[in-house]
């Protein structure tokens, strides 16, 4: 299915949930989840699991999440109560994210989102949980407009785009000694917004674009339009803000046009497994960057991942790279439903939504997979360092990065 399609399904159910924000938030006047003794908390989660946009990534975070449901349901749950995941695809699409969003709503003991994956879908649902009071942690959505609309639901537990590009600009810069560079992206919330991050920042420090920043359509295949006029500019380096499927056909088909010397570079969307497979040997000598967080417990990450692999088969690596940022996006979740949930003279359960909102955004020295989770006032949860990789033999080789370039300098370390 087309990103920018929904299937009839998905259509009637934007329509038929048109309302649904509305009827949750007259609802939610008490400001309150109530579920009763015998019932489940409900947990959403939403990512891509099918679709154009890298689905391994979501099936890999799905996998963490229900890893981490499965721990805390074995472990007694909260006062007895079992959690209940319930997994949408938003296919990374906007108005399928919306409509999820409006479904989620109308389920009465939904206490919190894990997700979306996506940053376009991310903004477009939150807008939705933002009036129902529902609050969420994106384990993957990077792009600045995640958490700069003064909304006070969402949240998330990667690093932003912002510090990725201020790396990516000085790395190309700096230790890559490129002066001259093309900026492509996806025309998508994430894409752009890195691509244009990094444009802004390397012209800074003295670099030169060569073209205008471009847009390519990812429903096409054929980019040698736009890369042949690129190879005439002659730039020694070309930054792509986008997605694996179409950063194997821009590093293929830049073989086909004369920029067989020019290197690639691109951001987190391009970091999974399928980039390497779909582009083969044209992905040698390509970079990458993801962001990590500080304080991470090697001894925590071997035993989450032995245990990923003995559940699921295959390493967590192998699908995607924000497993680590989804088990602690649940975890952090759980751990302020637990501070502000109380149980009722009739056994039921209760969780005071706004009270969830707060305590999840006052997170502060949650030690999770992914790192050290400290939440600002605008839900910034996963602050830490930007690595880099170089693609050799198949592999992302990680290349080191000086601490100056990281957002904090020394401190980020």
């Amino acid at each position: 299915m087309s990103r920018n399609k929904l299937g009839l399904i998905a259509l009637l159910l934007v329509i038929a949930l048109s309302v649904a924000p509305v009827l949750q938030a007259q609802d939610a006047t008490e400001g309150v989840v109530t579920i009763a003794e015998g019932e489940t908390i409900q947990i959403g989660f939403a990512a891509s699991l099918s679709g154009d946009i890298i689905p391994e990534a979501g099936i890999d975070m799905q996998n963490a999440v229900q890893m981490a449901v499965n721990e805390f349901n074995e472990a007694g749950g909260l006062e007895g109560f079992q959690v209940e995941l319930l997994a949408e695809d938003d296919q990374c699409a906007a108005d399928q994210a919306t409509a999820i969003a409006n479904l989620f709503s109308t389920e009465p003991r939904m206490v919190a989102v894990v997700g979306h994956m996506c940053s376009g879908a991310t903004i477009a649902a939150s807008e939705i949980y933002e009036q129902s009071r529902i609050a969420m942690v994106s384990p993957s959505a990077t792009a600045d407009a995640v958490t700069n609309r003064g909304l006070t639901v969402i949240n998330r537990t990667v690093t932003n785009d912002d510090a990725q590009a201020i790396v990516d600009a000085n790395y190309i810069f700096n230790e890559l000694e490129v002066t001259s560079i093309a900026v492509l992206h996806d025309n998508s919330d994430y894409g752009k917004g890195l691509a244009e991050g990094v444009a802004n920042h390397f012209t800074e420090l003295g670099g030169e674009l060569v073209a205008e920043t471009q847009a390519i359509n990812p429903e096409e295949q054929d980019y040698r339009a736009v890369l042949t006029p690129l190879a005439d500019a002659e730039p020694e380096l070309i930054f792509f803000g986008g997605y694996a499927n179409e950063a194997a056909l821009l590093v293929t088909q830049m073989q086909e046009v004369g920029l067989e010397e020019t290197i690639f570079y691109s951001g987190d969307g391009t970091k999974v497994e399928s980039f390497l497979e779909l582009a083969g040997e044209n992905a040698e000598g390509s970079y990458v960057s993801f962001g990590t967080s500080v304080g991470i417990d090697e001894e925590m990450v071997a035993e989450f991942e032995a245990e990923y692999e003995e559940l699921y088969g295959t390493a967590p690596d192998a699908l995607g790279p924000y497993h680590a940022q989804a088990y602690d996006a649940f975890n952090v979740i759980m751990q302020a439903v637990a501070s502000v949930a109380t149980v009722g003279d009739d056994g039921s359960l209760t969780i005071d939504r706004e009270a969830l909102i707060e305590a999840i955004r006052s997170t502060a020295d949650y030690s999770g997979v992914s790192g050290t989770i400290t939440c600002n006032d605008i839900g910034e949860c996963g602050a830490g360092l930007i690595e880099v990789f170089v693609v050799e033999d198949a592999e992302f080789v990680e290349v080191e990065v000086p601490a100056e370039y990281q957002v904090g300098g020394e401190e980020a370390e």
